[in-house]
């Protein structure tokens, strides 16, 4: 089934067109997992390889590459299904139309998975059983490097108001579960009732940011934000400091927004401007990356893709 969807934002954000298009029925499983695919179609299918056999999920890929061409392997047909994007969403907007399309009466929850991740073991069963005590709204895993499983990435994330910054924690506490602030998009469990409360996951934000917000509109329903350190999902991210020009402006843009969220409108964009000045203030390209940053933003530019193709053409070698 092929279906064209209307521009659509419930932020007020201008979005494109959606392609949606469906493979056969999943079967009646609880867990309707969401595999954002983007990039190496090889690294999606290794995703997929490690939780396919988990009988309690419902595997949907949204393919939100600009090529849209994923295609099921023979291996999976009949257990994995395709949703396509149109290639245009930011993060927040492809699981939230996924989710839309996707869900079915029997699913209780949501597991929000990046296509780079693996997923180890039991895990799933030790968030899905987490998840469903103690008034927890979202759970999540310990998710070490690939290349090096014994560093830790993050083990849930930390929010500085202040300094409107979110990082992931490198170091658990314990071993046992405990709150965090927010839970990286890379692996989130969330209940299905949840969801619904909050209306997913707020499209605002591009790519950065989205699921510290959402965790905060969790945590204003009653609701807690937990990790499990024993649950352990690999994530294939680079292990370098070096951040692409069209990236650090993405992740201004966010912040920006992301300050205005925690602060209103006025003085959160005040603050969080100047605290990106001060990130950029060493060296030309930052600061320019920076002016560009705040003057689209006051502008109404749309943050999208073309946007960051746009910078990424302006900043080539």
């Amino acid at each position: 089934m092929f279906t064209c969807q209307e521009p659509h934002s419930s932020n007020g954000f201008i979005q494109q067109p959606t392609i949606i298009y469906w493979l056969p029925e999943m079967t009646d499983r609880t867990i309707l997992c969401i595999i954002l695919h983007y990039g190496d179609e090889y690294v999606t299918w290794e995703c997929v390889k490690n939780i396919h056999h988990h009988n309690s999920l419902d595997i949907l890929i949204v393919d939100n590459d600009p090529k849209q061409r994923l295609s099921i392997t023979d291996k999976y047909i009949g257990r994995v299904n395709i949703f396509r994007t149109g290639g245009t969403a930011g993060f927040a907007r492809a699981n939230n139309l996924a989710v839309k399309y996707a869900r079915k009466n029997i699913h209780d929850s949501i597991f929000l998975l990046n296509n780079d991740t693996l997923v180890l073991d039991d895990a799933i069963d030790k968030l899905y059983g987490l998840l469903n005590t103690d008034n927890i709204g979202l759970v999540g895993p310990c998710i070490p490097y690939a290349s090096n499983p014994e560093k830790i990435w993050a083990c849930g994330g930390i929010i500085e108001r202040l300094k409107v910054k979110i990082y992931g924690i490198e170091a658990p506490p314990q071993s046992m579960p405990f709150d965090v602030d927010y839970l990286p998009g890379a692996a989130i469990l969330c209940r299905m009732k949840i969801w619904d409360l909050t209306g997913g996951l707020p499209e605002k934000y591009f790519l950065a940011y989205e699921e510290a917000d959402f965790a905060i509109q969790v945590k204003k329903l009653g609701y807690r934000v937990v990790v499990n350190p024993d649950a352990r999902v690999l994530h294939k991210v680079g292990m370098s400091s070096n951040i692409q020009p069209m990236y650090a402006y993405n992740s201004m843009r966010n912040r920006l927004r992301f300050g205005m969220m925690l602060w209103g409108r006025i003085s959160g964009f005040i603050l969080a401007s100047i605290l990106c000045f001060i990130g950029s203030a060493k060296n030309w390209n930052s600061l320019t990356l920076w002016y560009k940053a705040v003057r689209d933003e006051i502008s109404g530019l749309p943050l999208d893709r073309d946007a960051l193709q746009n910078i990424k053409r302006q900043y080539k070698d």
